[in-house]
């Protein structure tokens, strides 16, 4: 007969709850006992995080309470409010608001959240899912990049090379301490994320390629993408 696999640790906590509560309770006092920095160490590692938590979670709650007051509450079915894709949505919703400080951001998440169960959308299979977390991992300057792309389509089309692109950028939204190639990677990330298109691809810093070109050939543009048309609507309307 086989012996019984010993369980991880982690298996153990995993099934036995009150004892994360009993682990959590030993650290803190043995935290505590440290002279000088163990009362400091003590709120920098348990009381501002849950203080922070919730206050980015009550904040969350009057943007969307703000919101679904001037929702018509015919289009939203009650039955959906039972079901377990409304229940994951809203599991996201606590899971990715507690992870973001920005207003901006945090009106996002709520319109994407709300607009799931006004369609009544399967969580498995709804865009809203990847955008709820797109509003998590997308920086700042890549929501600026999202937004100055959409409104300078003329100035992007053929623009060809990096080098370009970010002169435009930089010099029109005055961000001069944006390093070159941080950019490019926000725009890597962007296109990998299939929120913009840089075409067949720009030419890195410094290339030469061009020199090889023939005549008739056309340089890439910088555009969104369907997807990315569909996610900026939401910053767009962030602010309310």
């Amino acid at each position: 007969m086989d012996k019984e696999r010993t369980k991880l640790p982690s298996e153990i906590l995993d099934s036995r709850p009150e004892l994360i509560e009993t682990q959590i309770g030993i650290i803190k006092g043995i935290i505590s006992a440290l002279p000088y920095i163990g009362t400091m160490l003590n709120e920098m590692f348990f009381e501002i995080p849950n203080r922070i938590n919730q206050t980015r979670i009550n904040e969350t709650v009057k943007i969307l309470e703000k919101k679904l007051t001037e929702l018509d509450e015919n289009v939203v079915k009650q039955e959906y409010l039972k079901s377990e894709d409304f229940f994951d949505f809203s599991r996201q919703l606590i899971e990715n608001c507690i992870k973001i400080k920005s207003e901006e951001k945090r009106n996002a998440l709520a319109s994407i959240y709300i607009d799931t169960f006004v369609k009544n959308a399967e969580y498995e299979n709804s865009k809203g899912r990847l955008f709820m977390d797109f509003v998590v991992e997308l920086s700042p300057v890549q929501m600026n990049i999202l937004k100055f792309i959409e409104t300078e389509t003329v100035s992007l089309k053929e623009i060809g090379t990096y080098a370009k692109f970010y002169e435009i950028y930089t010099s029109e939204q005055l961000l001069s301490k944006l390093e070159k190639y941080e950019f490019k990677y926000y725009c890597n990330d962007l296109e990998n994320k299939a929120l913009i298109s840089l075409g067949a691809g720009l030419e890195d810093y410094n290339s030469t390629s061009s020199l090889f070109a023939a005549g008739d050939h056309k340089e890439p543009s910088v555009i969104l993408t369907e997807l990315g048309e569909e996610f900026i609507a939401y910053l767009k309307n962030s602010n309310g």
